[in-house]
């Protein structure tokens, strides 16, 4: 075995000078590749404006809270939901949350309805079938046996909020950037240590910096 490479057991001769694998580093079975350096992906905002907040503070005293956007919220445990409830009695797909914005008076309306889930909901305590039923403002929704969640809707119009016609944001400024924190409660798909999000081309440093040369190292 040459000084200069690291080889495993089990994965063959692959400094031969045949093998598409890397030429530098250290190898392990399974090692794959990296793959070609591909321009980063932007960062898409949401279009779907806020209207209001689920918060709960069934987890943690402090509290949690998610947004609540105009049309389709989907409520569970999977990575794609919107509002994402790591508990042992949410299901996958526990429920949807529709919110709508009335055309005629701009009044808010929500409905909710069990997904299929394994442990149910309740509204105030009334348990729900698998039918839509409507919410109300400041209605007290529990997910599976655990999740208490109030509802919190906030009209604009009521309030006398709008849009600053003057409004000076900052060169550079992003609400989005994936060095914003992202409030308690709220899954940053953007964040590089998320399943979805995870690096495919080189290594990760502990701070979350990634596309470092593929079998390098770096000291901190």
């Amino acid at each position: 075995m040459s000084q200069n490479n690291t080889q495993a057991p089990g994965i063959g001769d692959i400094y031969s000078r045949g093998a598409s694998s890397a030429t530098n580093g250290t190898v392990v079975p399974g090692m794959h590749k990296a793959a070609t350096d591909t321009p980063d992906t932007p960062v898409t905002a949401p279009t779907a404006p806020v209207v209001g907040f689920l918060y709960s503070i069934s987890r943690k005293g402090i509290g949690e809270y998610w947004p609540v956007h105009i049309g389709r919220n989907k409520i569970g445990r999977d990575a794609d939901c919107d509002v994402i409830l790591k508990e042992g009695t949410v299901s996958g797909i526990h429920a949807l949350l529709n919110v709508k914005q009335l055309k005629s008076d701009h009044r808010l309306v929500a409905q909710i309805r069990d997904e299929g889930s394994k442990n149910g909901i309740t509204v105030n305590g009334e348990e729900l079938d698998f039918g839509m039923y409507d919410c109300m403002n400041n209605d007290i929704i529990k997910i599976g046996d655990n999740y208490e969640l109030l509802l919190l809707l906030v009209n604009a119009n009521e309030y006398g909020l709008k849009v600053a016609e003057n409004f000076m944001a900052l060169e550079g400024d992003d609400e989005f950037a994936p060095n914003v924190p992202p409030f308690s409660g709220y899954d940053n798909t953007n964040s590089p240590y998320s399943g979805a999000n995870r690096a495919s081309n080189g290594t990760m440093a502990i701070d979350g910096v990634d596309n470092l040369a593929s079998g390098g190292t770096k000291f901190l």
